[in-house]
């Protein structure tokens, strides 16, 4: 599986995962590359069954994303590393961090869900139903309604499209498999948040709507070495939407040295 796992490495420095969300690719971290490679060695990958990474047989669960992330490192040759992921890739992030504890420094957990309620939940088993149905299409249609305000989609349209057209040229069972493990979440959480001792930043959107601020401000309660940040304005993608102002954030962060 690892052997599989398409890597791209930029830049010099202290090593930085970025782990994309479902539905995406490497690709999603284009815009923001130039600022982090500025002073990080940034090495970004495709999840099993995205991208350029081939999907394997069988059902997804967040232990097969978690062992290709300890793949990851292992093919770079690092015993650790900082490590940020973005919804999906933030469920990864943080089931990494407390099944692997050494193996990584301080963590980003970006637009992630954490502790959705009935409704929340109902909501995203609608939309993984929808997809099923209706396929993909659909489900990119209805993404980038959801992650982008009409007026930013007006003023943007080729960043808009790129996303749409990504999320629409999944595999629909790749995708299906990943989108499922994004629903159930990992059975390790929310309660294993608590035994996490990485340095950790929840960062979200001030209007991201499935992966809230309140979710992040949580997480940062009960990650013993948690911090929160909202970015005022921004919705489920900042690393497109804004990315200086994303990469700015996580470096502030990743930067607190002193704070290990």
């Amino acid at each position: 599986m690892n052997d599989a796992t398409f890597i791209r490495a930029e830049g010099e420095g202290r090593p930085l995962v970025l782990v994309h969300g479902v539905g995406l690719d490497h690709g999603m971290w284009d815009p923001v590359m130039g600022y982090l490679t500025d002073s990080r060695r940034v090495i970004c990958y495709d999840l099993i069954g995205h991208g350029r990474t081939p999907d394997q047989p069988g059902l997804r669960s967040i232990r097969d994303f978690v062992a290709q992330l300890v793949g990851v490192l292992d093919s770079c040759g690092l015993e650790s590393a900082d490590i940020a992921g973005l919804s999906l890739g933030g469920l990864i992030t943080v089931g990494m961090a407390a099944r692997h504890p050494d193996r990584v420094g301080r963590i980003a957990l970006l637009n992630t869900a954490f502790r959705r309620n009935a409704e929340q939940q109902a909501s995203i088993r609608r939309r993984l139903a929808l997809a099923g149905e209706e396929g993909l299409a659909t489900m990119a249609d209805m993404a980038v309604d959801r992650w982008f305000t009409a007026a930013w989609q007006a003023e943007h349209p080729e960043q808009v499209e790129a996303v749409r057209q990504r999320l629409a040229g999944n595999d629909p069972d790749s995708y299906l498999k990943a989108y499922q493990v994004f629903v159930d979440g990992d059975p390790g959480m929310p309660g294993g948040a608590a035994l996490i001792d990485a340095p950790t930043l929840a960062m979200t959107g001030e209007l991201d709507p499935g992966s809230t601020p309140a979710m992040s401000v949580a997480m940062a309660r009960e990650i013993p070495n948690g911090q929160a940040r909202i970015l005022i304005g921004l919705h489920h993608l900042p690393p497109i939407e804004a990315p200086c102002t994303f990469a700015e954030s996580l470096l502030d962060f990743l930067d607190q040295e002193a704070a290990r």
